[in-house]
């Protein structure tokens, strides 16, 4: 059973060695600090790419904020399209955002925003395995909101 175990781990590892540049079919996992500075808002992002085509990649993600009363969260389904694809990679990004607070002392109820995005990202690479993602976007009105996300991204192919 150990043995198995080990195999397994040390495919994976290979696997995860071989990684490249994003290419089509490629995919890519992250796990993020996001601040949104509208509410003042700080919560965990939750993301997912992957790339349909060369330099371009679909990503949809998800933010669980942690206000200090009441619930609020954010989903994303952004383009991103890449400039470089060595260590250090560039993009930019627009897209879709969908953006809900909900405090329990206010009579209004939840608060719903749903807007275009669009902002400038990087990927600093530490190894084919795994890397850093710093990234600003700006929801235009009537979302009106500045998100700074700063993860560790790992590669999954």
């Amino acid at each position: 059973m150990n043995s198995k175990k080990i195999i397994l781990s040390f495919i994976f590892c290979t696997a995860s060695m071989m990684a490249t540049a994003q290419y089509k079919g490629q995919w890519r996992a992250s796990n993020a600090y996001e601040w949104s500075f509208s509410d003042n808002l700080f919560g965990m992002n939750f993301t997912a790419e992957y790339f349909p085509l060369h330099y371009f990649s679909v990503v949809p993600s998800y933010t669980v904020f942690l206000p200090a009363s009441g619930k609020a969260s954010s989903l994303d389904l952004h383009a991103r399209y890449y400039f470089t694809e060595k260590m250090k990679q560039f993009y930019t990004l627009a897209g879709y955002r969908a953006y809900y607070y909900t405090n329990e002392f206010d009579e209004l109820g939840t608060k719903a925003n749903r807007s275009f995005s669009f902002g400038v990202g990087g990927m600093l690479k530490f190894n084919n395995a795994l890397g850093i993602n710093p990234e600003i976007k700006y929801a235009v009105p009537p979302g009106d909101d500045l998100v700074v996300k700063l993860g560790i991204v790992y590669f999954i192919n």
